[in-house]
């Protein structure tokens, strides 16, 4: 007797758009995020329908397989044919010859949830899905094509027979459809770099891909070769250079020690050994693992070992990581990690009073300083040559309710502060005693920005995180003829109820602080602290294990984690304020409330009263 399954999916669409990155500030919760770190040799096999006994189990299997559907190849039909023949194994023999569905590989966000047989003893499975992105062939999570039918909704009915003892699917969307449990389990995420331009001492820029596991090491990294040589994302290429005038020559190949041999054309052979160190530095950070990459020249066999030195070329290497904290305490600035003595830009004068906020860079010579002075908001930063030690900026048209300044190195050395409307660039007094001077940053062409609350900048410089009414957004970060200004500004979505801080926890991902999200069966109880990756996929809460209630993040300022680290995608160190004004801190799975440590060897105060509850306002790690 033939037995029939039935599953009834609902599908949800999310509006998408941009380039790169989804389009969407619908927010959503996809899932826990792609594994950082796969074995590097062995390709991994997708799943078959062998064995499963029921109907949810092969749909979630089916939604899976897909794996490796957008990287192709010399014949671009290629890797589709292959991922749709391995899809077809799912289904009867009747649905396969049917299913002919468009090349394209969409993400979508599924919920499967079986239901008890209905009155003919069909099983119903029902499921929502929510369309996230689309894989491109160069492992870009984006928008993809606008397709009406996403934007409306849709229902399916999957229907599953047994023939020959196997459950099968008899009916089937017509997508190639991948979920976001398929994402995370089947694909890396995998950064491939860039360097940056319109800069004297450039170094690289992360471009976020995705890279699928079933592909062997040696072909890994034949698409990361080739993702370089077509440039990158186009919402960074007003950032950084494509590799120029570059030719290889066969595909690289990965040695038995795990070094890359990458044979380029004789066109190579004319550049100089600074093009061919940056080049090999690029491909080296590119790859996973970062092995050694060694050039040779058409097929020569002699090879150069140029990507020495290559942990240089990334401004995210700390070597040792710097995580003392600061806070304003009693509206005066401290250190509250005493791990050496305290900066004396921050040590007691007359200019370290009635402080609402402040920021110091990590040689400890530039610091700023947002006072409030009479009714009004008023930032000072530090004069660089003695006395006075801080002067005021001087920028009538600076709204008065500042956000906590910030100190950046890349591009240009530039104190940011916003408004609550506007984001500004302090340029640092002069050694001449030239005045600070501050400027609006604009967007594109000029545009200008508002509603702008929060931000970070990546440790590259080139990338921005933003707060724009309420929702995170990232943007490139230009630099030109001296200023700065914004790129395109793209979503980043997520299940908080609003946002009002960010910060970069790794080179790809960021924590976004805010209200607390709606509680429901897609996240892991109610938060108000998310790490994601720029992309808006693999949400999951700060801590992981959050203990209601959750409270509003009003502030926040991230270590970000050093890329060679093994732990970086799992380190995490965040301070942030809450609403009630508390300093508090997310280290690893727990929160504390800040307290500042007691010097060694100081001894204990002459009171014998209790002493009173710290309170640390506004808490940073030095920039």
């Amino acid at each position: 007797m033939m037995r029939r399954f039935t599953a009834v999916l609902v599908v949800v669409a999310l509006a998408a758009g941009g380039c790169g990155l989804p389009d969407s500030t619908d927010p959503k919760y996809v899932g826990p995020a792609a594994a950082p770190s796969r074995a590097q040799g062995r390709a991994e096999e997708p799943p078959k329908p062998d064995g499963i006994t029921s109907l949810i189990a092969l749909v979630n299997s089916f939604l899976k397989t897909s794996v490796g559907g957008n990287i192709t190849s010399a014949d671009p039909s290629d890797a589709g044919s292959e991922t749709q023949t391995r899809m077809k194994t799912f289904m009867t023999k009747e649905t396969a010859a049917g299913w002919r569905p468009p090349a394209q590989l969409v993400v979508v966000d599924a919920t499967l949830t079986p239901s008890p047989p209905d009155e003919k003893g069909r099983i119903v499975v029902k499921a929502h899905f929510e369309r996230v992105g689309q894989l491109d062939p160069k492992g870009r999570l984006g928008a993809g094509q606008n397709d009406p039918t996403w934007e409306r909704g849709l229902n399916f009915d999957f229907e599953g027979e047994q023939v020959g003892g196997q459950l099968l699917l008899s009916k089937v969307p017509p997508f190639m459809l991948l979920s976001t449990e398929g994402l995370a389990s089947s694909y890396t995420r995998q950064p491939i770099y860039f360097w940056e331009k319109d800069v004297e001492a450039p170094k690289l820029v992360p471009d976020l891909r995705y890279m699928p596991n079933v592909l062997p090491a040696s072909k890994k990294v034949n698409e990361v070769v080739q993702w370089l040589v077509d440039g990158p994302s186009s919402w960074l290429s007003s950032v950084v250079d494509r590799p120029s005038d570059i030719e290889t020559k066969g595909s690289p190949t990965l040695r038995d020690d795990q070094s890359v041999d990458v044979n380029l054309s004789a066109k190579a052979a004319g550049k100089s050994a600074d093009d061919l160190r940056r080049l090999a530095s690029q491909i080296r950070w590119s790859l996973p693992g970062h092995p050694v990459v060694l050039l040779s020249f058409e097929n020569a066999k002699d090879t150069t070992n140029v990507s020495d030195g290559y942990l240089d070329d990334n401004a995210a290497v700390q070597g040792e990581p710097d995580l003392e904290k600061f806070a304003v305490v009693n509206e005066s600035v401290r250190q509250l990690t005493v791990t050496r003595d305290p900066p004396s830009l921050f040590g007691p004068s007359e200019w370290n009073k009635a402080v609402l906020s402040a920021t110091i860079n990590r040689a400890r010579t530039r610091a700023a300083l947002v006072r409030k002075v009479g009714a009004k908001q008023q930032l000072f930063v530090n004069s660089g040559t003695g006395e006075p030690k801080y002067v005021e900026v001087l920028a009538p048209e600076m709204g008065a309710n500042l956000s906590r300044p910030v100190w950046i190195n890349r591009p240009a050395q530039r104190f940011l502060v916003t408004d609550g409307a506007k984001l500004w660039a302090v340029t640092p007094p002069g050694s001449g005693g030239e005045p600070p001077q501050a400027v609006v940053v604009p967007g594109p062409n000029g545009e200008s920005l508002t509603n702008v609350s929060a931000f970070s900048v990546s440790p590259d410089g080139r990338r921005i995180a933003l707060i724009v009414g309420g929702k995170a957004m990232i943007a490139a970060l230009r630099f030109e003829n001296g200023n700065l200004t914004l790129g395109e500004r793209h979503p980043v979505p997520n299940t908080l109820s609003s946002n009002k801080a960010v910060g970069w926890i790794t080179e790809t991902t960021l924590a976004i602080g805010g209200g607390p999200n709606p509680l429901n069966d897609r996240a892991a109880g109610t938060y108000s602290m998310a790490w994601t990756s720029i992309d808006g996929t693999g949400e999951r809460p700060l801590p992981l294990n959050p203990s209601p209630p959750a409270v509003l993040v009003t502030e926040l300022s991230a270590r970000t984690n050093d890329p060679t680290s093994r732990q970086s995608e799992q380190a995490v160190s965040v301070v942030f304020q809450d609403g009630g004004q508390q300093g508090r801190g997310v280290f690893g799975s727990s929160v504390d409330e800040l307290k500042q440590d007691v010097l060694p060897g100081a001894a204990p105060g002459p009171s014998t009263s209790p002493p009173a509850k710290l309170v640390a306002k506004s808490p940073f790690y030095a920039d």
